[in-house]
């Protein structure tokens, strides 16, 4: 029996369509895509990851990806566009944790955005605690992310936790860690495995 549920973030409960950058473009903002990938492969992970300041990085490199705002508009924007809730999802969590299951979130983002999604957007109130790689110093796909992550659960065994990422990199590094994991693809296909998991 599965006694806490560790989600990811961005797909199994908050909707990602689109990264933001592509939206830009979608929207006919002229964003010169060839500056804006060398930043999220670079210094982005290691705001990720707690190591720099986002609004510091994006000052620098803003106006030449052709963003006429400021760089608080340009994160408004940012955040704004991925923050809708899966609403069935989360009332399938208010179910879990009504019948006693610890529900957490973790999830490979920045302070800003980390704040935005629990404060603004409201996930603080539908979850038990939280594990955001900017706060633990690794990724999900990285072993430390997993350790450090059950270091601050409650007394379970590794095989009472079970994770939903849909990043197989990131469901395949927690089995490694001894965890229950499963990839999130649609809430169907995440209601019908849950019936193995949980009474």
């Amino acid at each position: 029996m599965v006694k806490a549920i560790i989600f990811d973030c961005d797909g199994p409960v908050i909707k990602r369509d689109m990264y933001f950058t592509r939206r830009l473009v979608s929207e006919g903002i002229n964003i010169k895509m060839e500056k804006v990938l060398p930043f999220f492969e670079g210094d982005f992970i290691l705001c990720e990851t707690g190591k720099k300041d986002l609004k510091q990085e994006l000052k620098k490199v803003f106006k030449d990806w052709g963003w006429k705002g400021s760089v608080e508009e340009l994160m408004d924007y940012w955040f704004r566009n991925e923050a809708e809730k899966r609403e069935e999802m989360l009332k399938y969590i208010k179910e879990l944790r009504s019948g006693g299951v610890k529900c957490y979130l973790a999830t490979d983002n920045e302070k800003y955005r980390v704040a935005y999604l629990l404060d603004t957007v409201g996930l603080r109130e539908h979850f038990d605690g939280f594990f955001p790689s900017c706060e633990i110093g690794y990724l999900k796909k990285q072993k430390k992310f997993w350790q450090a992550a059950y270091r601050n659960l409650d007394n379970y065994r590794k095989d009472e936790i079970l994770v939903w990422d849909d990043d197989l990199k990131n469901v395949n590094r927690a089995k490694e860690f001894g965890f229950l994991a499963e990839q999130y693809e649609n809430f169907g296909d995440f209601e019908a495995k849950m019936g193995e998991y949980v009474e």
